[in-house]
């Protein structure tokens, strides 16, 4: 039998069909009375848009024109590509490096390790994803070594030389200079909303360190101005731009009714295999003086991993002290991006570890261990 073969062509093919599928199509949203114009839009005044020579007024206006890679200032930085550039390269690279190990560094790390490439993940924290309790980064973080994937801790990276296809990332760890030669070098340091992009950097747009500055109405610095998504800059994620962009319409139209529910927001890196969050972690949650009780598990043995051969994983819970409600979960798991909308659903209810304990949990599944976990075998788990 012939090994398997990439088809680097297909894969590239297939993700524009799937995007394609699932963009609204323009006359759906027509049929629902919206004029819609296809374009790059620049801001002409406070109130006007230019698009492709057409002038649009706007009584309100609603910016929800996402987010852009951001480019550290480095020398050969030209050389460089960004996480929008990667996925539909010409070519599969046989050696990527990837500066950043965030979420985005991380999914890109998984998926072309995955597919064979060698992958160097080149990170200026300590641990991997500073978001999550270290332990919990950690254990996900030894899971992708024994991949294959590469990982440069507490690194600074200082320049590009060479050329496309033979590139060799600089970079300074432990005060060390150290250098790695690769066909790809990928910037994968987070994503930020710039108002040049639409013409916009005279209208008084008050900006954070992710977008533009909103209200819990999600209305900007200029009253009549809103923002949805990444260009909110709040929670960079395709779920709460959804909820935005449904805040931000309804109190443009209607005044300020409503305001964006963030406090419960699950989150999933789709690694081999995932990793996700909901609520404060441990740290989080201590630096904020929440008196909890907290409880770590392995997920090993889980009757659906055994099974399908995707056992393993780690699960992290905080519950508040005086009640056993969880209020935060963090989880290593194949089945990460499922079950931690089951742990937010909990926290959202105020769920506690009594009341899971009733619960009886389908067998075989991921679920099962999660449930088993955070609820009998809790009392036995929870420190002070």
């Amino acid at each position: 039998m012939n090994p398997p073969r990439l088809d680097w062509p297909a894969i590239v093919a297939r993700q524009h069909e799937i995007v394609a599928r699932l963009r609204p199509p323009t006359e759906k949203l027509e049929r629902y009375g919206a004029r819609v114009w296809l374009g790059e839009a620049r801001f002409q005044d406070p109130h006007t848009l230019a698009v492709d020579g057409a002038r649009i007024y706007g009584e309100k206006i609603i910016i929800a024109a996402g987010s852009a890679p951001v480019v550290p200032p480095i020398e050969g930085r030209e050389l460089g590509i960004t996480s929008d550039e990667l996925l539909f390269l010409p070519e599969f690279p046989e050696s990527l490096v990837l500066v950043g190990a965030g979420a985005i560094g991380l999914e890109m790390a998984g998926a072309f390790n995955d597919l064979g490439a060698r992958v160097t993940v080149i990170a200026r924290e300590d641990e991997i994803l500073p978001g999550f309790d270290p332990d919990v980064a950690a254990y996900l973080r030894a899971m992708l070594e024994a991949q294959g994937v590469v990982f440069h801790r507490g690194a600074e990276v200082t320049g590009l030389t060479g050329q496309r296809g033979r590139i060799v990332t600089r970079f300074v760890q432990r005060e060390a200079a150290r250098e790695i030669r690769s066909a790809v070098v990928c910037f994968a340091v987070g994503r930020r909303w710039d108002p040049r992009s639409l013409g916009a950097e005279g209208l008084g747009l008050e900006t954070n360190r992710l977008g533009l500055t909103t209200s819990p109405h999600l209305r900007t610095s200029v009253a009549h101005v809103y923002a949805a998504g990444d260009a909110a800059g709040n929670v960079q994620l395709t779920p709460t731009a959804a909820h935005e962009g449904r805040v931000a319409a309804q109190n443009a139209v209607q005044g300020d009714r409503v305001a964006a529910d963030l406090s419960i927001v699950p989150q999933t890196i789709f690694t081999t295999p995932e990793i996700a969050r909901v609520g404060p972690t441990h740290r989080e949650a201590q630096r904020r003086g929440i008196p909890c009780h907290l409880a770590t598990h392995d997920m090993k043995g889980a009757s659906n991993g055994v099974a399908t051969g995707e056992d393993g994983g780690y699960l992290k819970l905080v519950f508040e002290a005086a009640t056993e409600r969880i209020v935060g979960v963090q989880m290593v798991s194949y089945a990460a991006a499922e079950l931690i909308q089951l742990a937010a659903l909990g926290i959202r209810a105020g769920v506690t570890a009594d009341a899971l304990s009733t619960q009886l949990s389908i067998h075989p599944s991921q679920a099962e261990r999660f449930i088993k976990v955070a609820a009998h075998e809790f009392h036995e788990l929870c420190e002070l």
